[in-house]
C-alpha cells in the first residue's frame, strides 16, 4: 500500500495501517510538517464544536483519543486539554450561540454548554467587556501540529513503515479504470491500493487520472505574539461574527489564526503575506483580548490548504477508479481528526466497514452543481479572510 502524502493525515493512515500490522510506503516530497504544508502551518486547534454532522463521529472518537495520544505515539505533542470558547458580543449574538449549543447536542456533545457573562470571563480572564456569553466545550483543546506529525511518521516507521522524503510524485499511474501506481523522481513505484492525501496537490494527481476534485488552494494565515507569562488563556477562543482563533502557547506566546489571507504562488509552491490580513488579524485579536495590546508581533506565516467545495474533505474511495482512495480537502478542520481519520481510513482499506465516512465520501461531488463548482474554482480571494 502507498500513501501519497506524509502530512498529518497521511502519517495518520500509514501509522494506523502499520498498527494492523500491514506494510505502507509513504511518498513525501519534502518532510513531514515543512513550509509551506498545512501539517507545518496549522493552528493545532483540537476541537468537536462547529462540526458538520458529516464528521461528528470522527470527531467524537477523536477527541476521546488525545488526552492518551502522545503516550500512544511515544511523544510530546503539546497537547492541553483547556477547552474552546465561541463568544457572543450581543444578546442576538447569545442567541445564536445557544441555537449553536442545541446542534452541538444533536451530534452527542452532550457536554457542550451554554455559559454566561459571568463564567465566560471565569473561564477567559481578560476578554473585553462587551462579551456577553458563550458556548464552552470542555473536552477541546489544542496541541502541536507539527510534533504531531512528526509523531505519527516516526511511530509509522517503528512499526515497519518506509517513508520515501525529499520525493516529488508527478502522476498516478492508471491501467483501464484502475490506479496501480505513482510515478515519483525514485522511479516509478506499483501497489494494489493508493491512498491520495497530498494536500493541496491532490487536485493536479487526481486530474491525472481524469478524476476532477473541486479543491481551491488559499493560503491561511497565521501569527505568533512575542511570549507574556504562561497560563493567562486556557481555553481556545473564538467569535460568533469576528474571523478569529486564539490562543496561548505553553510558552505564553499567542497563536492568533481564524481565517485570514495570504497569497498562493502561481506554482503552488510558496505564499506571500499582506500587510492587511496582519493588521486585521491582530486588530480582531485585541478587540476581544485587549491585553494583547502590550505584545508585539514576534512571527507571521501562511500554510497551503485545499478548500473543498463545500467546506469538507472528501475521505474514501475514489468514483469511477478502482484502487485510489482519497484523504484530502480537509478545508483547514483536518489536524484534529487526524487520528480518527487515520483509523477509518485503515479499516476501509482493510475491507472493514468505515461507515464513519459515509457522509465524506467523494462521490458526493456527482451531485453538485456543476455551474456552482465552476464559480467556486474561478473566484479570487478578493478579501483578506475565508468567508
Amino acid at each position: 500500500m502507498r500513501v501519497l502524502g506524509g502530512g498529518v493525515i497521511g502519517g495518520s493512515i500509514a501509522y494506523h495501517v502499520a498498527r494492523q500490522g500491514r506494510r505502507a510506503l509513504v511518498v513525501e516530497r519534502a518532510e513531514p510538517a515543512e513550509e509551506p504544508a498545512a501539517s507545518w502551518a496549522s493552528a493545532g486547534g483540537v476541537r468537536r464544536q462547529g462540526r458538520d454532522p458529516a464528521e461528528a463521529a470522527l470527531a467524537r472518537e477523536a477527541i476521546a483519543r488525545w488526552p492518551t495520544l502522545a503516550a500512544e505515539l511515544g511523544a510530546d505533542l503539546g497537547y492541553r486539554q483547556g477547552g474552546q470558547l465561541l463568544l457572543a458580543e450581543s444578546d442576538a449574538e447569545a442567541e445564536q450561540v445557544a441555537a449553536f449549543v442545541a446542534r452541538q447536542h444533536t451530534m452527542g456533545f452532550v457536554d457542550v454548554r451554554l455559559v454566561d457573562r459571568a463564567e465566560t470571563h471565569a473561564l477567559a480572564l481578560g476578554l473585553s467587556e462587551r462579551v456577553v456569553a458563550g458556548s464552552y466545550s470542555p473536552a477541546d483543546g489544542q496541541a502541536d501540529p507539527r510534533r504531531t506529525t512528526r509523531a505519527f511518521a516516526d511511530a509509522a516507521r517503528r512499526l515497519g513503515t518506509t517513508y520515501w522524503t525529499g520525493t516529488e510524485c508527478s502522476d498516478l499511474l492508471a491501467d483501464g479504470g484502475r490506479v496501480v501506481g505513482a510515478r515519483t523522481t525514485r522511479g516509478d513505484v506499483l501497489a494494489g491500493e493508493m491512498v491520495l492525501a497530498a494536500g493541496v496537490w491532490s487536485d493536479d494527481l487526481a486530474a491525472g487520472v481524469g478524476l476532477s476534485l473541486p479543491l481551491r488552494t488559499h493560503a491561511l494565515q497565521m501569527l505568533l505574539s512575542t511570549p507574556t507569562m504562561p497560563g493567562l488563556l486556557r481555553p481556545v477562543i473564538g467569535a460568533v461574527s469576528r474571523p478569529l482563533s486564539l490562543k496561548q502557547r505553553d510558552d505564553g506566546a499567542f497563536l492568533l489564526g481564524g481565517g485570514w489571507l495570504g497569497d498562493v504562488a502561481s506554482d503552488r509552491r510558496s505564499y506571500t503575506l499582506r500587510e492587511t490580513s496582519q493588521r486585521g488579524n491582530w486588530a480582531t485579536a485585541r478587540a476581544l483580548l485587549p491585553a494583547l495590546g502590550t505584545e508585539r508581533m514576534a512571527g507571521a506565516w501562511c500554510g497551503l490548504e485545499a478548500i473543498s467545495f463545500d467546506g469538507m474533505p472528501f475521505v474514501g474511495r475514489a468514483p469511477g477508479l478502482e484502487g485510489l482512495t482519497l484523504a484530502c480537502g480537509f478545508s483547514g478542520h483536518g489536524f484534529a481528526i487526524a487520528p480518527a481519520v487515520g483509523r477509518a481510513v485503515a479499516d476501509l482499506l482493510a475491507g472493514r466497514a468505515a461507515p464513519e465516512l459515509d457522509g465524506l465520501s467523494p462521490a458526493r461531488s456527482a451531485g453538485f452543481d456543476a455551474a456552482a463548482v465552476a464559480g467556486f474554482l474561478n473566484a479570487d480571494a478578493r478579501g483578506d479572510y475565508l468567508d
